[in-house]
């Protein structure tokens, strides 16, 4: 039985004398072969085609799209779906199917030639072996965690039965992704082989003799360490399990329900068996895809998926060649960005030494990335160095990364004007000052835009690209273009001091040293916020970046803004001292170097700054509460973000929340400041930012898009039915 070629999944017989046949994988509406109900229909009857083929020996599993596999699920089963009953039945069927797979009686092979990912590697781990081509963009991993999600085809089954329980929990808690060589080292791939003889390599494979699933631990080769030896025993397996469970209580203070739901299923497999396993992570998978956190982190990921393709247009001019001025830490990220994304970069500094540490830099940035060797070699060898503006003219796009100075950034925007070609772009990339003030002086103020990265450039995710009102469309479309061909999701947002996200964070900020004025205390706050769940607190935030930035951010917004953001007077006064921050050992805290000792004692590198105590004249005095330092400080965000709306600063409620998320680390469980406000309710959040305005100041006086919206009982998103 062969199914026709139009189908998603088909089985195609031998056609020698050599027993080998093939389940060919190839959605014929789908750029990639995601998952969906029909795909799982039609890979059980290529299953059963196999099982019923007389002189079967060997099965390969093997792609019909060049470099894509299966990534995964099609999110369109979970968007649709209403009941969680209907996402539990759909894992149940794929699960269902995949066991079907894993018991056929003739040797499977995965063949696998791109992504590998959720419900794709879930599809690999049921064969009996797997092949991988050694191709950048095969990846593999469970990544559910990331959409709030467990694995749902049996990956909290499978992979602790191949790789054992500690491998197995990194990959399923984490949502890493291994590329191949990587996957072949931690156990995932049994080889991995040049793309050209990738089928012949399966074939090789097919004819071995089928093996269990899961080796007895005593007979494994990996069983080396004391964590290894642990898993032999139950309450070996116990003692790991919660030690991961606490791990995970950690990082995410209970925000995050999937990781816990994945321990448990995977708990629940090896206490009882694998068929309890299954049920787990399916009711599991069910309920987990209904949850708020889920339907948001969904969101993102598509919103984020849709910037990238909606963004591109026919204005946009190619880049191929990338010039930065500036060899300083953010100038080198971005030249190594841009190298690794596949462009001819020059980096230009006007001291030898700088040209040579950020060189330097960017090589050490490189040896660290997860390639082998040639394709580090090929990246450093795209990157050259100068102190004039030799090789300047043949650019496409040059990015200036000077210091936040407005006189420099305008001599060096002459110098460009006076070199490079007609058609090239030129991006500042600054965090606060206007585009509009930097090309004053400029001949052609219609090709300067602004692209402000954010710091450490090579893994932030974000881009703003800013519009002044003098740039051309083409010049904007093609910073965009370049954004994306740099791994960026990129937001274009109006020009104004501090644009869309150094302002609202600016806000957010001056706040947070305002409470310290009134008496709470450093720990306090940052605390706070770290229970919501941003990444960090707003002082370790300040300190890791540098008081120097966010001193300049904040006079900037300060000035344009006035009254309505009242300036604390400890930031200047810190940077005047000298404290800038963790790089000179203080800021508003201490810093250490951290120990092993400290780190196996789980003491912090860090203390609060008496300094800082000393500038206030007296000790923290008042205690808020985690819930009034939160609102105080988030609602402010929130409003903030909306008033960037209003004034057109952001073009859209999905540009506002990708921009906090991405680039400011607003929680992403939440699916940012917009989507929050519609979960508390308009006229809630008018509410409550009134009352606050009565008793901190008119800082917190709803913005006017949030008070007309209310009244109208509007929100920023489609209400769901």
């Amino acid at each position: 039985m062969t199914l026709t070629s139009a189908a998603a999944v088909r089985f195609q017989a031998p056609v020698d004398g050599e027993g080998i046949g093939r389940i060919v994988l190839d959605r014929p509406d789908d750029a990639v072969n995601a998952i969906n109900l029909e795909m799982i229909d039609q890979l059980q009857i290529a299953i059963r085609a196999a099982r019923t083929t007389d002189g079967l020996r060997g099965l390969i599993v093997t792609s019909g799209k060049a470099d894509q596999w299966v990534a995964g699920a099609d999110l369109k089963l979970l968007t649709s779906a209403t009941a969680s009953s209907q996402v539990e039945a759909a894992a149940r069927r794929f699960q269902a199917v995949l066991d079907e797979l894993a018991w056929l009686p003739c040797t499977t092979v995965a063949a696998i030639n791109g992504p590998a990912l959720g419900g794709g590697l879930e599809l690999a781990l049921a064969c009996d072996y797997r092949v991988a081509a050694d191709l950048p963009g095969v990846a593999l991993g469970q990544p559910e965690v990331n959409l709030g999600l467990v694995p749902g085809g049996g990956g909290t089954q499978r992979l602790p039965r191949l790789l054992g329980l500690p491998r197995a929990l990194d990959l399923i808690l984490s949502g890493r992704r291994l590329n191949a060589r990587r996957a072949q080292r931690a156990g995932l791939l049994d080889e991995v082989v040049h793309p050209t003889v990738l089928v012949q390599a399966a074939e090789a494979w097919a004819q071995r003799p089928k093996r269990p699933l899961q080796r007895p631990l005593h007979l494994r080769p990996d069983v080396q360490t004391a964590i290894d030896v642990a898993e032999l025993t139950p309450a070996g397996r116990r003692l790991l399990l919660e030690r991961a469970r606490r791990s995970v209580l950690q990082r995410t203070h209970g925000h995050y329900p999937a990781p816990l739901r994945a321990l448990q299923a995977v708990e629940v497999g090896l206490a009882r068996g694998m068929a309890a396993g299954l049920d787990a992570e399916a009711r599991a998978f069910g309920e987990l895809a209904m949850t708020p956190t889920a339907r948001h982190l969904i969101w993102l990921f598509g919103a984020t998926q849709h910037q990238r393709r909606r963004i591109a247009t026919a204005e946009a001019r190619t880049v191929e060649r990338l010039a930065v001025v500036g060899a300083g830490f953010m100038g080198a990220a971005i030249a190594e960005v841009g190298a690794t994304s596949g462009l001819t970069v020059r980096l230009r500094d006007v001291r030898p030494a700088a040209v040579a540490t950020g060189l330097a830099s960017i090589r050490r940035g490189v040896s660290r990335r997860r390639l082998d060797e040639p394709q580090k070699r090929s990246i450093t060898r795209r990157v050259s160095g100068t102190t004039d503006y030799a090789g300047f003219e043949r650019a496409d796009l040059v990015i200036e990364a000077v210091f936040e100075d407005l006189a420099l950034k305008r001599r060096v925007i002459g110098e460009l004007e006076a070199t490079i070609g007609p058609a090239a772009v030129i991006a500042s990339n600054t965090s606060a000052l206007p585009i509009a003030e930097i090309a004053a002086q400029a001949t052609h103020p219609e090709r300067i835009v602004g692209m402000h990265f954010f710091s450490p450039a090579q893994r932030m995710p974000l881009l703003e690209v800013v519009r002044p009102a003098a740039a051309a469309d083409w010049a904007v479309a093609t910073a965009v273009r370049a954004g994306v061909t740099l791994g960026k999701t990129v937001i274009v947002v109006g020009d104004g001091p501090g644009f869309y996200t150094s302002r609202v964070l600016a806000v957010m900020l001056n706040e947070a040293a305002l409470l310290l004025e009134e008496g709470a205390s450093i720990e306090d706050v940052d605390r706070a916020l770290a229970a919501y769940g941003f990444p960090v607190g707003p002082f370790v935030l300040m300190d890791e970046v540098g008081l120097e930035v966010a001193q300049h951010v904040g006079e900037t917004v300060g000035r344009a803004f006035g009254e309505r953001v009242p300036a604390s007077r400890l930031v200047p006064q810190l940077v005047e001292a000298g404290q800038v921050g963790r790089r000179t050992g203080a800021g508003f805290y201490r810093w250490t170097t951290p120990s092993l000792v400290r780190r196996l004692a789980r003491r912090p590198n860090r203390v609060p700054n008496p300094a800082v105590q000393r500038l206030l004249g007296a000790a923290p005095t008042r205690s808020l509460g985690a819930e009034a330092i939160q609102e105080r400080l988030v609602l402010l965000f929130i409003n903030e973000a909306i008033r960037c709306l209003d004034e057109g600063v952001v073009r859209s409620p999905v540009d506002a929340d990708l921009g906090a998320v991405l680039g400011l680390g607003f929680p992403p469980f939440l699916g940012g400041p917009l989507h929050e406000a519609d979960r508390l309710g308009l006229a809630t959040l008018e509410g409550r930012l009134g009352r606050l305005a009565e008793r901190c100041g008119p800082r917190y006086a709803p913005a006017a898009l949030l008070v007309n919206k209310a009244r109208r009982g509007e929100s920023f998103y489609p209400k769901e039915p």
